[in-house]
């Protein structure tokens, strides 16, 4: 039988002769085998698997340095993309058996099998791991699509009754606002009390109209415009609306912007919204302050999308440019129980200290309205990493920008 696909092949068999065996059936066909190497050892199989890429492994589960089951387990962990057939002992089909529930593609038992049935067995083991491959990537496929069909709709819903109440809210507040000032202007006693009344009176209604602010923000993302953008000069306009926060926190920024970034297609007044969000959140996580690091650099995806896990496969596709760009915090974390929620609307961990969880649900909206993506995931130094993956803009042309500044130094 004359196959597609030569395999490189690894025989883990501590058992000379049955080494022997194998060897001699996977080499008496020349377009079946590629590669053969054999060890008698786990150790000295997972040394030669770091040497070379194998295709599949014929492994025997008893060997010196390992027994049973957990000779399989421990070589999965390693090495999950490798197909393997066990090459079980005489009358141990249920062991066989078993080991296909831990990983194993499939068995042969020893002396029940000729050349022709190993070669055979060997490919389609390698078929049947690619088969699984690919059902193991759509069914986490159709579960990230489920999940942002849930995420959609549910915005959906609170996007309209957001609308809805902010336009209800937002008239009383600003009769609420004109009676105050009213009032304080014609107060014809001072009372350092009433004064003081009245001027919380004010904060709490502005506090109020900048929440409803918010909501109509969450709710009315539909309309952007979209231009040809350097991303270099959206994260000045950026900063340039916070500065006055980091001299009050004692917040240093570094910027590390990569030179010639490519031009990205966005609306750039929603991009510093997003920016303002996650920088501010930077800002916050460290009241004693500290150093907020902003990136960019630009980048091609591998052909396996693997380098980016957190990407929609259906809007990003192997070998396409994208431009990244990260804030990042040396503060004390997201709890892990919490951060899978940080996306929530009104969610938030500041809830005490005024915060609403409208920030990076309008951030998570505007990303995905620009067919972008934004992740948040806890630092292993300590921190926090937010990441926005923008896709370069088809159009030619480039502004030469970037290199690594230090602003408002503590």
């Amino acid at each position: 039988m004359k196959y597609k696909q030569s395999l490189k092949v690894l025989v883990v068999e501590d058992n000379l002769i049955d080494r022997r065996i194998l060897e001699s059936m996977l080499l008496e066909s020349s377009d079946s085998t590629s590669l053969l190497k054999s060890s008698d050892s786990l150790a000295g199989a997972l040394q030669l698997m770091s040497q070379y890429e194998f295709d599949i492994v014929i492994l025997d589960l008893n060997l010196p340095d390992s027994h049973g089951e957990e000779t399989l387990l421990k070589l999965n962990k390693q090495y999950p993309s490798v197909s393997v057939v066990i090459n079980t002992g005489a009358y141990e089909d249920e062991v066989g058996l078993e080991t296909l529930s831990f990983g194993a593609q499939d068995f042969l038992v020893k002396g029940k099998y000729n050349a022709y049935i190993l070669n055979k067995a060997l490919h389609y083991a390698v078929e049947r791991k690619r088969v699984e491959a690919e059902l193991v990537n759509a069914y986490r496929r159709l579960k990230d699509a489920q999940a942002q069909l849930v995420q959609s709709e549910k915005m959906k819903v609170v996007g309209g009754l957001a609308s809805g109440v902010a336009h209800e809210v937002k008239n009383p507040l600003a009769t609420l606002l004109y009676g105050v000032t009213y009032l304080s202007q014609k107060l014809s006693e001072r009372d350092a009390n009433v004064d003081s009344v009245m001027e919380n009176m004010k904060q709490a209604i502005e506090k109020a109209n900048d929440i409803v602010t918010d909501l109509l923000n969450f709710a009315s993302l539909a309309s952007v415009e979209k231009k040809k953008e350097n991303l270099d000069e959206v994260i000045k306009g950026a900063l340039s609306l916070v500065r006055h926060e980091f001299s009050r926190h004692h917040i240093s920024v570094v910027k590390k912007i990569e030179k010639s970034l490519p031009p990205v297609m966005v609306d750039k007044n929603r991009i510093e919204q997003v920016l303002i969000n996650l920088i501010l959140n930077a800002v916050h996580a460290m009241p004693d302050g500290g150093d907020v690091t902003i990136r960019a650099y630009n980048r091609t995806l591998s052909e396996d999308l693997e380098d980016m896990p957190q990407l929609r496969r259906d809007e990003f596709k192997p070998g396409q440019e994208i431009v990244i760009l990260t804030v990042e915090d040396g503060g004390c974390g997201i709890p892990e129980d919490k951060i899978d929620r940080i996306f929530d609307p009104f969610f938030t961990t500041r809830r005490g200290e005024g915060g609403v969880g409208l920030g990076l649900s309008v951030s998570k909206n505007i990303m995905d309205i620009h067919e972008g993506c934004i992740f948040v995931e806890n630092k292993r130094d300590g921190g926090v990493r937010a990441t926005l993956i923008f896709k370069v803009s088809t159009e030619k042309g480039g502004v030469p920008n970037g290199q690594e500044e230090n602003l408002n130094r503590r």
